[in-house]
């Protein structure tokens, strides 16, 4: 995914030659003055498989400018290639004088900050300003100052990964790539254990018990039990409704009924098998 477009491209026609020794770039029908390059730009030698690149340092004429630094150029000779000029922040030339200093929307840091966007807001307004995110997601804001002195604001659309361990096809099966990454699962919930059927005395009360659990274990359980599939609540004759044990007041006239639990975390859910009380 680019996080620039191509209006930050500068182009120029010609061909140019480098010299490492006095750091000046010689064009040959080159336009440098005419194109809007100005000191701060990064200047990449060749095209395709190119020389590598350099933070323009000073313009002096259509055909004549001065580089930085060259430790990011290779070659013993660099002349007559392609090249091109971008304003895109780059900063990995290796020159201090070119480098890019946080400022962040608010006075409190950091400055990389993320947001929710759903398909409503992406679609506002006035969203879609240099602030603002430009795709519903999770989306990364950061600014910053460039080197020419204006804020500059990056907006990431943030994917979902996968939990490939390589970056080697078809297999994927060199190791390292997912070491560092934090993968969360969709929780899933087990029932261990179902209620089971009670069989009581005329004096005694039904208790019905489900043993579960779920995975990832940070994620909370709810419980709910119901009878015949209607929801219940405490009092009366029953109580712990919404906990793993129902205790259920000894009554003839609930021979039979089916008690079963739905538990759920988030929008996961499961429900259990009925169980039923007899009197023995």
């Amino acid at each position: 995914m680019a996080l620039w477009g191509t209006s930050d491209n500068l182009y120029s026609t010609g061909v140019v030659t480098v010299n490492y020794e006095t750091k000046e770039v010689t064009g040959s029908g080159t336009s440098f003055t005419a194109v809007g390059i100005s000191t701060g730009d990064v200047i990449t030698i060749g095209a395709g498989g190119t020389y590598g690149g350099a933070v323009i340092s000073g313009i002096t004429s259509d055909t004549l400018i001065s580089i930085a630094r060259t430790e990011s150029l290779s070659g013993e000779v660099i002349a007559g290639v392609a090249y091109s000029i971008s304003e895109k922040p780059i900063y990995t030339l290796r020159d201090s004088n070119y480098t890019s200093n946080a400022v962040g929307l608010v006075t409190d840091t950091p400055q990389h900050r993320v947001y929710g966007v759903d398909i409503n807001e992406a679609g506002v307004a006035g969203v879609s300003t240099q602030y603002g995110g430009f795709h519903a997601g999770w989306v990364g804001i950061h600014t910053y100052i460039d080197m020419h002195g204006n804020l500059r604001v990056k907006s990431e659309t943030l994917v979902a990964m996968s939990e490939i361990s390589s970056g080697t096809l078809p297999t994927y099966d060199a190791p390292g790539d997912a070491a560092d990454d934090d993968v969360f699962a969709d929780a899933v919930i087990t029932i261990i254990s179902q209620p089971e059927d009670v069989g009581i005395g005329t004096t005694e009360n039904a208790v019905f018990v489900v043993d579960a659990s779920i995975v990832p274990s940070y994620a909370p359980i709810t419980y709910q039990w119901t009878e015949d599939g209607s929801v219940l609540s405490d009092g009366g004759d029953y109580s712990g409704v919404t906990t793993p044990i129902l205790v259920v007041q000894n009554d003839n006239d609930k021979a039979g009924v089916g008690y079963s639990v739905f538990i759920s975390s988030g929008d996961v859910s499961v429900v259990s098998t009925a169980a039923t009380i007899t009197y023995v």
